[in-house]
């Protein structure tokens, strides 16, 4: 008699599991990446406050539920992002997947949810920033950005979001070279490749980062509504991005592009 085969679970699973995960991480984690946010926009070159001074200046301020802006669209681009992630990935994944299978399923997963969830976290952006409360919610931010600059600028930051997606090459490779630099051992193999696991995922992390911080200052609304030149920034997502890149190194240096990284830890 044939040994029982596991049998995977049908991707609507894999996608319901991913929801829930997301929006517990999201919920219990985003005052921190509301300020982490706020440091990636902030393009002055003086030292940036430590993470508390700049929670508590935003509660002095704005208030203690202004920690909490934009929460709506984030627990929604949380639900899309991670349950559509989770549910491509098992499509696209083959059925005896090797390291490099995984890899790259995940790069393609990742492609196709900036592509239907870029508004959602533009949205969100925009309410994490605002100081002037200038939209009431998700939906009259979604109506005033559409009205002001077009459905177009629904899609901003689309192209360091899809960078983005080499999060988990970096972390493969990484993964991979430090394992042909030292073969986990056959006493410690399962703490070793824990270790692994933390080092790569810092390092894509730390390789990945300046593509939030360029995407959060590409997203970002502009008071110039003139259709050629939008504030600092030019029309055209390339041209806006590539702007963006030269001009955080000009003013800024390397240190512009990591804005923000110790919430973001």
């Amino acid at each position: 008699m044939a040994p029982p085969q596991n049998k995977r679970p049908p991707p609507h699973i894999h996608a319901v599991a991913g929801i829930a995960a997301g929006a517990c991480s999201t919920t219990l984690l985003y005052p921190l990446d509301l300020v982490k946010v706020r440091f990636q926009a902030d393009t002055r070159v003086e030292r940036m406050p430590g993470v508390v001074a700049a929670a508590s200046s935003v509660i002095r301020r704005e208030g203690l539920r202004s920690l909490f802006n934009g929460l709506s669209p984030a627990l929604l681009g949380s639900a899309l992002s991670w349950g559509g992630f989770f549910y491509f990935y098992e499509r696209f994944k083959p059925q005896n997947a090797s390291a490099m299978n995984h890899a790259v399923a995940s790069i393609q997963s990742g492609a196709c949810m900036v592509l239907l969830t870029n508004p959602v976290w533009l949205v969100k952006t925009r309410l994490q920033l605002q100081k002037d409360q200038r939209y009431k919610g998700i939906l009259d931010a979604f109506s005033r950005i559409i009205k002001e600059e077009g459905w177009l600028a629904l899609y901003r930051g689309i192209l360091p979001a899809l960078f983005l997606t080499s999060h988990g090459a970096v972390q493969f490779v990484v993964y991979e070279k430090l394992k042909e630099l030292r073969p986990p051992s056959t006493d410690a193999g399962r703490s070793e490749a824990l270790v692994y696991g933390g080092v790569s995922k810092l390092a894509a992390a730390t390789a990945t980062y300046p593509y939030q911080v360029v995407k959060t200052r590409v997203q970002q609304r502009y008071p110039n509504t003139n259709s050629n030149f939008k504030g600092n920034l030019p029309a055209g997502e390339i041209a806006r991005t590539l702007k963006c890149v030269g001009d955080t190194f000009r003013v800024e240096g390397i240190r512009g592009f990591f804005k923000g990284c110790w919430p973001n830890a």
